[in-house]
């Protein structure tokens, strides 16, 4: 009953966003950049968005052999397409973590709650190379022509998560956090948070590789980045590229919050609130938010095919979509 009163929420929220959106935009406008996109430049974001990928992959791949864990990289692209799957068709983003988690348990080892770890320390070094990226842009003054809060804002969500990453390595904080999960009476619970700061335990220990993984972060985050910038040209908008750097690390700070279904409503908000303040017109900013979301949903038919592919193959090789954690 409560997953249900959650989800319909989620989904108010969604629809409510989308909703607020429409209504301070002219639709014929918004029909007619929609039917004139020039097609050559998403067909180049989709390539560009595909790149970006298989760097995640890399990354992914950094962080599993730092926990002892051998698998094909080609496995591991695979792994992420299929995951960008269940991502873009559940209605939440962990589904496409568990399916990653489920698959590099499979075929490198360990606990599913290990491998869960890997991939949940993948997406926070990942959004801190983001930040990273959106404040190095901010310091040239591309965030105060947006709005001057938007500094404040970068240097926040940096502070908030590199914070985090922070206690997470730290071992004495680690040490009063399995104090308190000892004492938590749900043995599942209590194995649950012993195991994930297991794994931390390990990362504390290759710093070298956390670096790699940041600096890959950086490359693959820049790449992303791009993507979203190269989009504005197919419906003819030509927003300097330092302020894409400014704006999509503040936009994917709020996708991940938990307040919509898959970012629906949110990320076209956030897109038309910021870029319409950098100078784009508001149908142009939709625009752009609705074609990345078909580049995401045609990069999860990608993963869908890798995922057929497997079970067609081997019924047993295709990772279940829901699984429990162990």
């Amino acid at each position: 009953m409560k997953k249900t009163i959650v989800r319909a929420l989620r989904i108010a929220v969604s629809v409510g966003l989308l909703i607020w959106v429409l209504h301070g935009i002219d639709l014929h406008d918004l029909a007619g950049k929609i039917a004139t996109a020039h097609w050559g430049w998403l067909f180049l974001a989709f390539t560009v968005n595909t790149l970006a990928n298989t760097l995640g992959a890399w990354r992914w791949r950094l962080l599993l052999q730092s926990q002892g864990r051998e698998i094909p990289m080609t496995r591991l692209i695979g792994s992420y397409f299929v995951g960008l799957f269940f991502n873009n068709f559940l209605p939440s983003t962990i589904g496409g973590d568990f399916v990653r988690a489920v698959d590099a348990k499979k075929k490198g080892g360990g606990s599913l709650t290990e491998n869960l770890t890997v991939i949940f320390v993948e997406r926070l070094i990942g959004l801190l190379a983001t930040l990273a990226l959106g404040g190095m842009a901010a310091l040239t003054g591309a965030a105060n022509r947006i709005d001057p809060r938007i500094s404040w804002a970068l240097a926040g969500a940096l502070l908030i998560s590199g914070g985090g990453l922070y206690l997470a390595l730290h071992p004495g904080f680690r040490r009063r956090m399995l104090a308190l999960a000892e004492k938590i009476p749900i043995a599942f619970v209590r194995r649950t948070i012993s195991k994930m700061l297991a794994a931390f335990e390990i990362f504390s220990q290759a710093r070298g590789t956390l670096l790699a993984n940041f600096l890959l972060s950086l490359a693959f985050q820049f790449v992303l980045i791009v993507h979203y910038w190269l989009i504005q040209f197919a419906f003819g908008e030509h927003v300097p590229f330092l302020t894409f750097v400014v704006i999509v690390p503040l936009v994917f700070c709020v996708i991940i919050l938990p307040i919509g279904i898959n970012g629906l409503g949110v990320r076209e908000s956030a897109f038309v609130w910021f870029l319409s303040r950098a100078g784009m017109e508001p149908a142009s900013a939709l625009a752009l938010s609705l074609a990345s979301y078909g580049i995401a949903v045609a990069q999860g038919v990608l993963g869908f095919a890798v995922h057929l592919w497997r079970e067609v193959r081997d019924p047993q090789d295709a990772s279940d979509p829901i699984p429990g954690v162990e």
